[in-house]
């Protein structure tokens, strides 16, 4: 979404080798919280730099397959169904839970800027509704297969190690890095943007938003 400069990809989660694109390295594989993740890397390079790690999914189909809801500035949405938007939370809190290290996913309406940003022309372009929707697809078979049910009605250690095990297949590693990617711009962008209300991320980060700050008529979406 935002223009970004390399250098977050060297002190956010690993690059892959010739690429500008993350590999999955988060609380489940490399146990640094995303406290400490969030100052070793510093708010602001994060938020200039974030689109710079987002991981490359891409699918040819993507852009004919994924049809916003209206076409109206700030107030388009794209919907997944209820069975995706279930596991995709509850995947979202797992990841950033409410554990008093910060806000989690639902502080920061994780659900909500991600439904939002994925009518984004770019993210469209990406493929990247399709791949998320797809990857519940497997978070259940993998949870029916070791689990004997579906993801959400699993408790939370089970959940945990049906996250522990996705994330050891390189599409499953995509998955959860394309979450995370989503959660990091619902915690540091402008609150126009659907994500870090009342500024929430920003205060737990201490960070200081420059000026001007984005309005209805000035936002990104003005100038695509």
């Amino acid at each position: 979404m935002l223009k970004a400069s390399s250098q977050i990809c060297s002190s956010a989660p690993s690059a892959k080798k010739g690429s500008g694109k993350t590999e999955f390295v988060g609380a489940l594989s490399s146990g640094l919280n995303r406290r400490a993740f969030l100052r070793q890397s510093g708010a602001a390079m994060l938020i200039a730099g974030i689109s710079a790690c987002k991981p490359d999914i891409k699918t040819s189909n993507a852009v004919e397959q994924i049809k916003p809801s209206k076409k109206s500035g700030l107030t388009d949405r794209f919907s997944f169904d209820s069975h995706q938007k279930k596991s995709i939370k509850a995947v979202q809190i797992l990841l950033f839970p409410d554990d008093g290290d910060g806000p989690s996913a639902e502080d920061i309406n994780g659900l909500e800027y991600l439904e939002w940003a994925l009518t984004d022309l770019d993210n469209q372009a990406d493929g990247d509704a399709e791949f998320i929707g797809k990857g519940v697809g497997w978070l259940d078979s993998l949870s029916e297969q070791t689990k004997g049910s579906q993801f959400i009605k699993l408790n939370l250690d089970q959940q945990n190690e049906v996250l522990q095990k996705i994330s050891q297949s390189s599409a499953g590693e995509n998955w959860l890095s394309l979450l995370i990617y989503y959660l990091l711009e619902a915690l540091l962008l402008d609150p126009i943007y659907g994500g870090n209300p009342n500024q929430i991320g920003w205060k737990w980060l201490k960070h200081q938003p420059g000026f001007p700050r984005p309005n209805e008529q000035t936002n990104y979406r003005t100038f695509q």
